[in-house]
């Protein structure tokens, strides 16, 4: 539930209950008017009885009808109510009963039984008066029921109908504002999602409100600090594969020169203490042959090793070269069990440095994946140079592979080359097909200018 709706929902919470107490509180007002009546009208009855006592004890006139209701009307009581008189002994009443005007039924019935239960329509006032310490008599006022429930119902509706659409109209009027006034909120969420996607140039725009700007600042200044450590880290990381580099080119320059030599040596010292020994001590023979498999052996591992180490080729054969005699090499070696297929568009050889050296340790590290994991029968490599400005790589396999496996715990190779790709400013993604394998699928800027790059 977003929070334009809860704050919605707790405002019509709060108009319920306003209007519930303003409710109550029109009823209560009602009752108090009436019972106030009530007991007014029997004043002013009180005051004319006495009045009327008095005369006929001043005058002696026995003669007029005590009490004289024919002055009742006059006196503005309420509608519908019923004035009673009631001699001392209660033997004689007289009323004004008759002229009860009865409310037809105008409001819900469950209205009706609340309102009786928590007030009292039927509410009555007994006004005893006498004279010279003598009582006469009492008046009664008993209001009516029904119009007393009525006269509650029609306050309750005026008041609350026009209490409803006041509310309602707050309401629209609050939505409205709460909705500008959360704009900027769905703004920044929006530029929160490109930021989470890699799009770190994302910057919030300013907003006319204060606390909406100082969060769109933070955001903005957040954004950028790790947007620099990022590029901070990024040219980190290539400096590191560059010092790298040159650590390979120095080994592998040294084992050449050194351990190639001091082995070709070795084997032309072994041919001439061969020959030798056919002449001079044919027993020898054999235990000298047995030293050409080893000093072999030893340089096959050297060619692997110097090949792992710095790929010579790439500086004297271009970096197409170098990938199609590695697929080739691939190939040999997988005696027919994994088939991997070169596709490659584009001029690649004019990569600026050091994206030849990486592409390859990138295509190399895949195809070592894929002989070590994917057991798989065939791959394809795929490389894209169409665009100036970007160099896309696929590499895909028919094997086995789990995505969540990939993606919780990535292996040391996968780990080195989303690093390698990241340091290069490019993108990598893994999708695993319906089949069975695993695709990697890379895409690397290329930038031309020399600050863009740093040089081997």
């Amino acid at each position: 539930m977003n929070l334009k709706v809860q704050l919605l929902y707790r405002i019509l919470f709060i108009a319920v209950i306003c209007l519930t107490l303003s409710a109550f509180y029109v009823l209560h007002q009602t009752d108090r008017q009436a019972q106030s009546e009530a007991k007014f009208t029997a004043n002013r009855i009180g005051v004319q009885v006495r009045a009327q006592i008095l005369q006929l004890f001043t005058r002696n006139d026995f003669a007029s009808p005590f009490p004289n209701t024919e002055l009742w009307p006059d006196i503005n009581n309420l509608s519908g109510s019923c004035i009673q008189f009631l001699s001392r002994s209660e033997k004689r009443r007289r009323n004004l009963c008759q002229n009860i005007i009865e409310a037809e039924r105008t409001w819900p019935t469950w209205f009706g039984s609340l309102y009786q239960q928590l007030f009292s329509p039927d509410f009555q006032v007994k006004n005893v008066f006498s004279f010279n310490a003598a009582t006469y008599g009492a008046i009664v006022v008993t209001l009516n029921t029904r119009i007393e429930t009525a006269r509650a119902w029609n306050n309750l509706r005026s008041v609350i109908g026009v209490l409803f659409i006041s509310i309602f109209a707050v309401c629209i009027l609050v939505y409205i504002t709460i909705n500008r006034m959360l704009t900027p909120a769905q703004t920044i969420v929006k530029g929160l999602e490109k930021m989470q996607l890699g799009q770190l140039d994302t910057r919030l725009p300013t907003f006319d409100i204060k606390e909406w700007r100082q969060t769109s600042d933070a955001i903005n200044q957040l954004v950028s600090n790790q947007e620099l450590a990022i590029s901070n880290n990024k040219q980190l990381a290539l400096k590191l594969m560059n010092i790298q580099e040159e650590d390979h080119r120095y080994i592998a320059r040294e084992l050449h020169d050194e351990f190639g030599q001091c082995l070709s040596g070795i084997n032309a010292i072994t041919s001439s203490i061969n020959q030798t020994a056919k002449t001079q001590c044919a027993d020898l023979v054999p235990e000298i042959e047995r030293i050409h498999p080893i000093t072999t052996h030893m340089m096959d591992v050297l060619r692997s090793m110097l090949s792992r180490l710095r790929p010579v080729e790439i500086d004297d054969l271009g970096l197409q070269q170098s990938i199609k005699n590695l697929i080739a090499n691939w190939n040999s070696r997988s005696n027919g069990q994994t088939h991997h297929i070169l596709t490659i568009t584009g001029n690649i050889d004019t990569l600026p440095k050091p994206l030849p050296v990486n592409i390859y340790r990138i295509v190399q590290e895949c195809l070592t994946n894929i002989a070590k994991h994917a057991k798989a029968s065939q791959s394809n490599v795929i490389i894209n140079y169409q665009s100036p400005n970007t160099i896309e790589l696929e590499i895909s396999d028919d094997g086995i592979a789990e995505l969540d496996k990939f993606d919780n715990t990535l292996g040391v190779g996968l780990l080195g080359i989303r690093e390698r790709v990241m340091a290069l400013g490019g993108k990598l993604n893994l999708a695993a097909a319906e089949t069975g394998g695993l695709t990697i699928t890379i895409s690397i800027p290329v930038i031309n200018s020399p600050e863009g790059m740093t040089s081997e």
